[in-house]
């Protein structure tokens, strides 16, 4: 019980300390590129400066990029409130496997969309094809994204015994 309530208090902090802050500077930024697009020309696309008179592409790249970032803080809050059903000692909650699967799905996501949003950027961007097969962030979310689908899915099994379990006796 003791290292739940030290992951809640860190789940927590970092909500918070990053993942508060975050929505509102994401927020502040996307309507700043909208009313001022030279801004655009001061934030570097990985680490390359972006091609003249493509205002719209990079706006549309720095949209699709906060939409991933807010589908991340997403994810993260729907764990803070799992977090909180385990706190209450109902692990085989209904709502524990669906947000399990919630979590997975959307993690799943973000990795695919992020590998192919950076193998777009690189293209459109920095005008070359560089295909990295090796350790990624994008794999590690997608790793994690599978993790938690299965964990989903074990529950439910385990759920389904246990309520057997308990008609049995």
């Amino acid at each position: 019980m003791r290292k739940l309530i030290i992951l809640k208090s860190l789940v927590d902090f970092v909500w918070i300390v990053v993942c508060l802050p975050l929505l509102l500077v994401i927020l502040i930024f996307l309507v700043l590129i909208f009313i001022n697009p030279e801004v655009l020309n001061r934030v570097s696309w990985m680490g390359s400066i972006p091609q003249e008179g493509s205002e719209i592409v990079l706006q549309i790249y720095s949209v699709s990029t906060a939409a991933m970032m807010y589908l991340g803080i997403y994810s993260f809050y729907v764990f803070r409130k799992t977090l909180r059903y385990f706190m209450n000692i109902k692990p085989f909650h209904e709502e524990v496997i669906k947000n399990f699967n919630t979590i997975g799905i959307m993690l799943c996501g973000l990795g695919i969309v992020g590998a192919i949003l950076v193998f777009i950027g690189r293209l459109v961007f920095e005008t070359k094809i560089r295909i990295s097969l090796g350790f990624s962030p994008y794999l590690i979310l997608l790793c994690l994204g599978l993790f938690f689908m299965v964990l989903s899915e074990t529950f439910k099994v385990a759920k389904h015994a246990k309520e057997e379990n308990e008609l049995t006796i």
